[in-house]
């Protein structure tokens, strides 16, 4: 399993939702007048009711609505022509939820003193607006928007029934009406801090990112307690991928406002976007534990317990965050990435079921019919698998790897034909795709349609398949569906120049390379199958050879041709001259063993190991010059330098059988 393959979440718009109307008040209260100079000693019922009357705001301001409205009352009871206290009554009571207490409270208050309310409220707004917010703590967001707009209708100044309608439209993610309401606050009370936060919201939504910023910092400016507003400026540093200022805003944030879920959370994602993923866990835990609702705290803790290798810490996050919300927004992914813990957890069953419950929750959603088809294939659920994978493709018939993947679903349950319809339109969507050609060949060789495998096994082989090499290889070899041609299987052999290291270890060529050899140096190949073997080995030099300016090598060859006096056994070049050396080129040969009997002396090097390999394996094949080399060796001041002694005696008694005076002065082939 890929790491990468984990769902990250797409937190931003899940946590503005989460904070959006933190905090909504009701319409102001009107504040007390506080009379200038000195104060008589003797208070008047006016003074008493005015000290009502502030304590009631007070507590109005601290959310104690019961303890405000029986202050409100207390100053009426005092003085009972007292409008502001009637109007204040009628806020507070609106708040609450009794409406039908406050209108009366407004229209009392109307009545005393119409200067006191309908020099900006008009009653009939007011009820609207009130009753909208109402409506928004019942989570009636559509009709609480409805009584805003008629609370604009009735009085087109009343800002904040602008700002609130602002907010539901930012929650609806539809930023460009909650601009017009914002500016329409803003315009009316310009210095007015909520106004300018809900225009960077809204600046924010619509990735306006340098509008949103300036906003917010005059927010900052306007506001007693900016907290909300360090948060937001957090949040937009993190997007912008600016962390070590996401993270120095959040800190900000929390000094001002230590449990702000919010702040926690951009402090803990830009730790984590910086890569400071076990310092991101307190954070997101802090967050996590005072706003429940904030899955993608757990979400993100849980990839980072995926990173770690904890995949059961992440699966039991998650598991706990969809226990905790089975209905939050994050469920899909959740569920996507526990599925994805249980199946590296060798859970497959438990995982089948987590992503049957993300198609069923998203069924448009590719990632999930996938991973689902992955796990039916692990358990060999081949027929749920192929109808996963049908599916898949109907949603995304553009993709070469999904016709590929039901290609081999269907391979496994024996239905040639079916899968070799969807290898073809997989090879048709991404003609470079190799795996998908070779498979294709093999399908059609499985149908005894011999002939017809060669093209795309041959195109699979040309894109670097090493199977395909070595399937292509062994049917030029025997003359099977093809005509023989041993010289072209033995380039097939031979593989891609351009990974001559891979191909120097590539087990079936390699070894198959080496068996002919041995039978050409062992004098047991027939004529016209000698023939074969030198040409192909020619082929295979010239392949080496072949000017090409993408080649590894092509800083080796002057003309066309290696200038051998000038190389040196470099990393980048030895593995190249021990490939012309295993095609038999002469030039080759003694380049190694120059370099090996000049540069021995005593301990051996890396390079040196590497050219004793390759006399050691052409040694034990009967190779005449290499023989030489060993037996100079065995019998010279060096012998110790070679590594492997057991390997040594070996190709030393393969020499000794295969030399003698004619053989070792015989020409190379």
């Amino acid at each position: 399993m890929c790491l990468r393959e984990l769902v990250r979440p797409r937190w931003v718009k899940g946590l503005i939702g989460a904070v959006l109307f933190s905090g909504f008040m009701s319409i102001e209260v009107l504040k007390a007048e506080v009379p200038e100079g000195p104060v008589s000693p003797a208070l008047s019922v006016e003074d008493f009711s005015e000290a009502h009357l502030r304590l009631g705001i007070d507590f109005f301001l601290t959310d104690e609505l019961e303890i405000a409205i029986g202050e409100f009352q207390e100053a009426i009871r005092q003085r009972p022509g007292y409008a502001k206290a009637y109007h204040n009554l009628g806020v507070t009571l609106a708040k609450t939820g009794d409406l039908a207490g406050a209108v009366v409270a407004w229209t009392e208050a109307e009545r005393l003193d119409p200067r006191v309310v309908s020099t900006r409220y008009r009653i009939s707004a007011l009820v609207a607006y009130n009753y909208g917010v109402s409506l928004l703590r019942a989570k009636r967001m559509p009709d609480a928007m409805d009584q805003w707009q008629l609370a604009i209708r009735l009085q087109p100044d009343l800002v904040e029934a602008h700002y609130a309608l602002g907010m539901g439209y930012v929650t609806a993610k539809n930023p460009l009406p909650a601009l017009a309401h914002f500016r329409h606050a803003r315009d009316w009370a310009p210095d007015w801090g909520k106004a300018y936060e809900g225009l960077g919201l809204a600046h924010y939504e619509s990735h306006d990112y340098a509008l949103a910023r300036d906003a917010w910092l005059h927010a900052r400016d306007l506001l007693s307690n900016a907290a909300g507003i360090h948060a937001y400026l957090g949040l937009l540093a993190v997007q912008e991928g600016n962390y070590q200022q996401a993270i120095d805003y959040s800190r900000q944030a929390l000094e001002l406002q230590p449990t702000l879920a919010s702040a926690h959370f951009n402090l803990g994602m830009a730790l984590f976007r910086k890569g400071e993923e076990e310092a991101s866990l307190e954070p997101l835990k802090t967050a996590w534990k005072l706003d429940p609702s904030l899955t993608s705290a757990p979400l993100v803790m849980g990839v980072v317990k995926s990173h770690q290798g904890h995949w059961s810490s992440a699966a039991s996050l998650w598991e706990k965050a969809l226990r905790r919300n089975p209905s939050n927004p994050e469920r899909m992914w959740l569920r996507f990435n526990r599925g994805v813990a249980l199946t590296m957890l060798g859970n497959p069953q438990d995982a089948a079921l987590e992503f049957r419950l993300v198609v069923q929750g998203q069924p448009e959603w590719i990632p999930g019919w996938t991973r689902l088809g992955h796990v039916y294939m692990g358990l060999h659920q081949w027929e749920q698998a192929s109808k996963v994978f049908q599916r898949a493709v109907e949603l995304d018939p553009r993709s070469g790897n999904l016709h590929y993947v039901l290609g081999r679903v269907l391979l496994e349950q024996g239905r040639l034909g079916e899968a070799e319809q969807a290898f073809r339109h997989a090879v048709e969507k991404e003609s470079s795709f190799m795996e998908a050609q070779y498979q294709l060949g093999l399908v059609l060789r499985a149908q005894n349609r011999q002939a017809e495998a060669v093209e795309p096994l041959r195109r699979a082989a040309e894109g670097g398949s090493v199977q395909a090499q070595d399937l292509l290889a062994s049917m030029y070899a025997n003359g099977s569906g093809v005509d023989r041609n041993l010289s072209l299987a033995m380039l097939w052999w031979f593989g891609d120049v351009e990974r001559i290291e891979e191909s120097a270890n590539r087990s079936d060529g390699h070894r198959e390379l080496s068996r002919l050899r041995g039978e050409l140096f062992g004098q047991r190949l027939s004529a016209a199958d000698r023939q074969d073997v030198l040409t192909g080995f020619a082929l295979i030099r010239q392949q080496l050879t072949q000017p090409n300016s993408s080649s590894l090598f092509s800083s080796m060859l002057m003309n066309g041709e290696p200038n051998w006096q000038s190389l040196q056994p470099s990393d980048a070049v030895l593995p190249w001259v021990i490939q012309m050396a295993l095609a038999l080129d002469g030039q080759a040969q003694e380049t190694l063993a120059r370099w090996y009997e000049q540069g021995s002396s005593g301990e051996v090097n890396q390079v040196e190991r590497r050219i004793q390999n390759y006399f050691l394996q052409t040694g034990k094949e009967g190779n005449v010059h290499s023989c030489q080399v060993i037996q100079r060796q065995i019998h010279g001041r060096l012998r110790a330098s070679f590594t492997d002694a057991s390997a040594l005696e070996i190709a030393g008694r393969n020499c000794q059988a295969v030399s003698s005076a004619s053989q070792l002065t015989q020409k190379q082939p």
